[in-house]
Formats: C-alpha cells, structure tokens, sequence
C-alpha cells in the first residue's frame, strides 16, 4: 500500500503546446482542430502518469496547459506554477504539483549567478617560465604553452528554470524538497548573427559554428546551475530535485557539471555514496543499476536513441546514503510516441517519472 509520503516525480516536454491562433516559431499557428488533438493527447498522458510533481518544457500559454488539466479532469487535484503572473514571450517551463503536496514557495532565475564566470585571462611569461629556465628564449617556451585564454560574455539562461519548495500537507515530519524545474539550450545549431561583420565568410560553416553556440550555452547554463545548486545545498540537509529537459545525455558533460559526479554504490560492501553534501543522483543511472533492460531513451534523432530528460536527485533520495529520507523505487519511460516522424499532436519527447518510497535512514 503506498504511503502519503512517498512521492515521484516527472518531466514532460510539451512540444510546443499554445492556444489557437497564438503566434510559435516562424509564425506558425495551431487551429481549433489541432489544438484539440494536442489537449486530449496531453491529457491522457497526464492521467497515465500519475505523478506528484511534474515539471513541464515548451509552454507557450498558461491558458493551454490549463486546459489540458481540465480535460485530464485533474484541475482540482492540482496546484499550476508558471514563472511569472500573466504572459510571457517565448516557451518557458511550469510545474504541477498534485495534493496532499502543496507549493510553499516558488522562484524564478533568469540572470546568472554573480559569482558565475567563464573567463581566463592570457597567462603572463613570467608565470609561464620556471627559474631555472631564464636562459629559454621567451617565444620557445611560449610555443609548447596551451593556450587557454576565454571570455564567454553569457550571463543570462534562454529559459528561465523555476524552482519550487515542495512540503507535505498533512504530515510535519516530511521535510520542504526544492524542485527546480529546467530547460537547457538545445543541441540544434543557433542560427547565425546575419549582421555579424564577418557573416558571409562564416555563412558556409553555419552548422558547425550553430551548433558550438548551442553547446557553449548550454554549458554555461548548466555551469550556472550548479553555482545555484551549490549554494541551496551546501551544509544543509534540504532534499533537492532537478527535473528537465536538459538536451544532453546522462554521461555527458553538461551532466556531468550539472550532477558534480557523485559516487555511485555498485556492490553490497562497498562504503561509497554514505555521505555527498551537493552531488545529484541521476534516476537513469540507479535504474539500470539494477534491471538487466537498459534500452532507455526519451529521444531520437537521425536514429540515434538517448536520454535528455532527467530526473536528478539529492542524497536524501538515495538509499545508500547515511542521509536518507527517501528510496529509489523505480523509473519508468513513456517513449512509444517518439519517432523521427511523430504525430504534432504528441510530444518529440519521451516522458519520464522517478518514484520514491518514504524510508528514513
């Protein structure tokens, strides 16, 4: 029987999901008939999940995603967070939270933290030349040096992640969890700045100059989570959650300075992952640890299947950790509508939900 205290979690890309005449990429607009495919689509995957917390990616309308609520017959059960009051340009997430959870604050970021900086000054040759090396002719040992000079001039996310303290209604032994709710830049290539000076030189190499914009921001905003990250978690004990489509695989880089690489426990003796003040446990990662189908994939492009949405977990949601509040149960994907040439009315996204079972350490 389940308890009230446990809690899954998910995270549901709605592939563009706006009200009837309301303007998308490049003008482009649903009709009355389309709209409605893509409500009663989205609606029978939000009764199939059965989720507490749900963070959504591409929402264009508040108006949208309520109505999909209430065709799913879930308006009551539900309480919405968007990242501001009103309209917004543009897609942005929002969440879902179902009762007895309930919202006791929500925060919206959009400019990147102040201590975030992805710049690296030249290094003098002073610095470069060893003592002993004085007699070395300056521009030689310049030569074998690697040059790792940078100026990175971004300071803001493309999609504002919202962040939210969950608590438990009815039961005051069940602490506040922050669930930060994601978007990440996409791998598609940025297009190119037309009134750059040098465009038409650059013009020829557009996929290739597109796509490192598309993965240095996505770096950068991965990077500057973490810095958000850090400074929620650190020397506290609070239950942290990260949800999203993060356009990057579980292995990946982005992951990886997202996470902070924690340890995982592979065998019964091992000692690792008691203690991790600020790492996230990837729900991916703990399921095929311990089932022998390891074909998850929330996505495929050009027949290449992979992971980019994410549920990542703080310790107090890993059972081996000496801080355990929760234990992984299982995580279970929605993919059979992702195919290179799937329906508008679904999702170009599979939908992923992490369970947890109350069990204090």
């Amino acid at each position: 029987m389940q308890n009230s205290r446990d809690i899954s979690f998910a995270s549901m890309n709605l592939y563009n999901l706006q009200v009837p005449g309301g303007k998308m990429y490049r003008g482009a607009t649903y009709n009355q008939a389309e709209y409605d495919a893509k409500i009663a689509w989205t609606a029978g995957m939000l009764r199939h999940l059965q989720a507490d917390v749900i963070a959504f990616q591409e929402l264009w309308s508040r108006q949208a995603l309520v109505d999909a609520f209430a065709k799913a017959g879930l308006t009551d059960a539900y309480e919405l967070a968007f990242i501001k009051n009103g309209s917004w340009r543009g897609i942005t997430v929002a969440a879902a939270v179902r009762k007895p959870w309930v919202i006791l604050e929500r925060e919206r970021f959009k400019q990147f933290p102040l201590e975030m900086s992805l710049t690296k000054r030249d290094v003098p040759e002073d610095d470069i030349l060893a003592p002993d090396a004085a007699d070395i002719p300056s521009e030689d040992v310049g030569d074998n040096q690697e040059d790792e000079a940078a100026d990175i001039r971004i300071n803001k996310f493309s999609r504002s992640p919202l962040r939210l303290s969950v608590g438990h209604s009815e039961r005051a032994d069940v602490p506040p969890i922050s669930v930060f709710c994601c978007h990440l830049k996409a791998k598609m290539p940025t297009q190119l700045d037309r009134g750059h000076p040098d465009y038409e030189l650059m013009k020829p190499h557009a996929t290739a100059i597109g796509a490192a914009l598309s993965t240095i921001r996505r770096t950068a905003e991965a990077t500057a989570l973490r810095v958000i990250l850090s400074k929620y978690m650190k020397a506290n004990d609070v239950p942290t959650v990260v949800l999203g489509d993060l356009n990057d695989g579980q292995m990946s880089n982005t992951l990886n300075i997202l996470s902070d690489q924690p340890s995982y426990r592979v065998y019964a003796d091992s000692r690792s992952a008691r203690r991790n003040d600020d790492g996230l446990y990837s729900a991916v990662t703990m399921q095929q640890l311990r089932t022998l189908d390891n074909v998850l994939y929330t996505h495929v492009f050009k027949g290449a299947r992979e992971v980019l949405d994410h549920v990542l977990v703080s310790e107090q949601f890993y059972e081996h950790s000496d801080r355990r509040r929760w234990a992984f149960q299982e995580l279970k994907v929605w993919n059979d509508h992702v195919e290179e040439e799937h329906d508008e009315s679904s999702s170009d996204h599979g939908v992923v939900r992490a369970k947890f079972d109350w069990w204090p350490a």
